[in-house]
């Protein structure tokens, strides 16, 4: 059973909204615009391990997509998470083309395509780092980790005294569900109930928030630096005015009644999972607090509080 849905990646998604709203001379620009590249061709390599999820008994594991738990001042985020009664298990896919050297001995990880040679952190310790966070939030269940390779044209090589042991981890992805069979092998016992397992989906979903601090602190962009106003949805030009009612766009001349909609995810994108009227104001660029109350009140968005003390937050993330 599919728990958590496959979507956008909220990092594609915290990039692309770093992206409109940075000047376009920032110095950190291109470095986003690579990553988002990057994690781009990584969800279509998630993407193409659904093939595989689709025959595993729906009735004997629980799917999430794209975890993002807390872990301190960091982030836990797992591509795709299998929960079962016997087992879990945390996927990490890659999508990488060319010859990949997986070097047990440095810890690093090669490429080579194209003639060109690059270095990659060790994907095995990001998988550990993962394995070792869902122990602490299971402590009953085994954890195991795989990390399918999804690119079909790649070539895998495996350097070092401890080969042997990545190759049982890092496969090509036609190889998952096999994968998968011997594992069921190994865990025979049914280690959680139906009502443990209930409980588990429950604090993930609760604990899944978007990573919005992360990427000021990955390349140490200031806060400041993001351009705040609605943005256009159809040329993304930015800030736009409020005439008659509705969005004016002086870039493509047009009007739009919910432009604020997707200008209130980048928000919550890159700021915070609330936001007060006075905060809307400010990011919008509006003056009349009815005007900003009844804009928020149509967003499709919960409240609590009341009055100057109301706080506005989505029922779920993304909400557009």
């Amino acid at each position: 059973m599919i728990v958590k849905k496959r979507t956008i990646p909220l990092k594609i998604l915290i990039l692309e909204a770093c992206l409109r709203r940075l000047p376009k001379n920032h110095l950190k620009r291109q470095l986003l615009l690579e990553e988002l590249s990057r994690r781009k061709a990584g969800f279509k390599g998630e993407q193409s391990i659904d093939f595989y999820l689709s025959s595993l008994n729906e009735k004997n594991y629980m799917i999430f997509h794209d975890l993002n738990l807390p872990d301190g001042q960091y982030n836990c985020q797992i591509d795709t998470f299998l929960l079962s009664s016997k087992f879990s298990l945390t996927c990490e896919t890659k999508n990488m083309a060319g010859k990949l050297i997986f070097d047990s001995d440095n810890n690093q990880l090669i490429q080579i395509n194209d003639g060109k040679e690059k270095g990659y952190m060790y994907p095995i310790f990001q998988a550990e780092r993962h394995q070792a966070y869902i122990k602490k939030l299971i402590p009953t269940s085994p954890v195991e980790y795989v990390i399918p390779i999804t690119n079909q044209h790649s070539i895998l090589s495996f350097i070092g005294k401890n080969s042997n042991q990545i190759k049982q981890r890092v496969f090509k992805s036609d190889s998952f569900l096999q994968k998968i069979n011997k594992l069921e092998k190994i865990y025979v016992e049914e280690i959680l109930s139906s009502k443990e397992l209930r409980k588990i989906c429950r604090t993930l979903i609760k604990l899944n928030t978007p990573p919005t601090t992360q990427i000021y602190q990955t390349y140490g962009i200031d806060k400041n630096e993001i351009i705040s106003g609605i943005h256009c949805p159809f040329c993304f030009y930015l800030p736009l005015t409020r005439e008659k009612r509705s969005w004016y766009c002086p870039s493509c001349k047009s009007f739009n009644k919910k432009a604020h909609v997707n200008s209130l995810q980048d928000y919550f994108l890159l700021f915070d999972l609330q936001i007060t009227n006075e905060q809307f104001r400010n990011f919008a660029h509006i003056q009349s607090p009815d005007t900003a109350t009844r804009l928020l009140r149509s967003s499709n968005l919960n409240s609590s509080g009341s009055n100057k003390g109301t706080i506005y937050f989505p029922t779920t993330f993304p909400f557009c």
